[in-house]
């Protein structure tokens, strides 16, 4: 459970931290405009991860 969440997580702080000028807080500011974008990510890497450990 811990890696699902370190790979969205990975894949999602890279795009906070670009978008983000002055740094973290940002995150805060523009975090309603990502939360879809966030679910859908977490979504398919959820979805991968399961159905690679499955077979």
């Amino acid at each position: 459970m811990s890696r699902f969440f370190a790979c969205s997580f990975g894949l999602f702080a890279p795009a906070v931290l670009a978008h983000s000028g002055h740094g973290g807080v940002g995150l805060f500011h523009h975090f309603p405009q990502f939360m879809p974008l966030l679910l859908l990510l977490v979504c398919l890497c959820g979805g991968y991860l399961w159905l690679k450990r499955r077979h």
